[in-house]
């Protein structure tokens, strides 16, 4: 029993530092060579359109004398900007019968990946008093002249189909000249948005990592008892450790729900970098009372005042997604629940280890300690990052010594 419990312990601490150093790695960017992109933003009462074409390819085609440019500016496009509308104007067509429907330009910018930049031409999709059923588009940007070139559709958002920050998955697929598809707005559903929310709020809860290791920091002594501020001593029963983490997650739970609402309903703002700070700082301390008791029994005051700022962590993520554009009500329920199903799971797999593990002698002086200065070290690299705004580079640095 004792083996196996062990060997739990070091699978769910392989799996958290697999998710620390994955929070470390660049992202993939879902942009590649030869494609060109339009995506749509499906809301309530409006439709958005973006169009992003590589620049290289866009230079080709045009003939803009910008092949020379290793990266193109502002002053670079400005001149040729109102050609390159046109020539969109011209390869993008969508047809909203029996509705009217037009796009209205409203700017344009850059995007620069690893392998190419990109010009974004942002567009409005106005005509309609209701959004329209479906839309016919046609959209054969570059390959009347480059027939290798590929063009894609993605629906970036759209709340009714729990679509949200889609920038990897395609919808549909352009390769000939003057081939037109159809954009069906009529899928999805109230429930397939709700679920999509509470997903991921489950998704949050067990990727953030920062998050996580918070979680951790107060389970990892919930299983035993101090004895003279110093000493530590296993709990007689788990109903009794049980109750204790349940508290703390119970005053997490309302103190988070409470700024997460506030926040997205823009009652109170607070920086994100301070908040982010603040996060980071709150995994320190929680390993710091395991060593020193700085809480002293006050941990669920305490836990509530840093459940504060998860919150506002929380809100800034559910803004740059823009899932509370719409159904806000739903949306922040829905974040709520699917945070405290993730919650729910950490404990769940972690708690009974700990538990079973909480007689050993090794493990108040081992396991619980070692835990707690590792969750220190990453909580002071997050600190400084965040508060002063800088990137330490921490892999680089590991891979160099091998």
């Amino acid at each position: 029993m004792r083996s196996t419990a062990a060997r739990v312990l070091l699978a769910t601490l392989a799996c958290l530092l697999c998710d620390v150093s994955s929070s470390l790695l660049p992202s993939a960017s879902a942009h590649n060579l030869g494609q060109s992109y339009v995506y749509f933003q499906i809301r309530e009462d409006a439709v958005s359109t973006r169009v992003e074409m590589p620049v290289k390819e866009l230079d080709e085609v045009l003939e803009l004398g910008l092949a020379n440019k290793k990266k193109v500016r502002r002053g670079d496009i400005e001149p040729h900007i109102e050609q390159i509308k046109a020539y969109v104007d011209e390869h993008l067509t969508l047809d909203c019968s029996p509705l009217a429907c037009n796009l209205t330009f409203q700017e344009y910018g850059f995007l620069n990946t690893t392998f190419a930049q990109f010009l974004t031409l942002e567009y409005t999709l106005e005509g309609f008093q209701t959004t329209p059923e479906a839309i016919d588009v046609t959209y054969d940007v570059i390959l009347e002249q480059l027939p290798q070139h590929t063009n894609m559709l993605l629906v970036e958002e759209n709340w009714m189909t729990g679509t949200f920050q889609n920038e990897s998955t395609p919808l549909m697929i352009f390769r000939q000249p003057g081939q037109t598809q159809t954009l069906d707005l009529t899928s999805g559903s109230l429930w397939q948005g709700f679920s999509a929310v509470v997903h991921l709020g489950v998704i949050h809860i067990v990727e953030g990592i920062d998050h996580v290791l918070f979680l951790v920091a107060l389970l990892l002594p919930s299983v035993l008892r101090r004895r003279d501020d110093s000493m530590w001593q296993p709990v007689g029963k788990f109903s009794t450790a049980f109750v204790y983490i349940i508290k703390i997650a119970t005053a997490f739970t309302i103190a988070h729900s409470i700024t997460l609402c506030l926040a997205t309903l823009q009652i109170v703002q607070v920086p994100s970098r301070i908040v982010e700070s603040i996060i980071a700082a709150s995994i320190g301390l929680a390993a710091v009372d395991i060593f020193y008791p700085i809480f002293r029994g006050r941990s669920w005051l305490i836990i509530f005042l840093f459940g504060l700022f998860h919150g506002f962590g929380f809100a800034d993520m559910l803004a740059e997604l823009g899932v509370t554009s719409q159904n806000a009500a739903l949306s922040l329920f829905g974040f709520n629940l699917g945070v405290e199903i993730g919650q729910l799971m950490i404990i769940a797999v972690v708690f009974p280890v700990l538990y079973l593990l909480r007689n050993q002698q090794f493990y108040p002086s081992f396991v619980m300690k070692t835990g707690a200065s590792m969750l220190g070290v990453m909580s002071l690299y997050w600190f400084i990052e965040r508060a002063f705004d800088v990137n330490i580079r921490v892999l680089p640095v590991l891979q160099g010594l091998f």
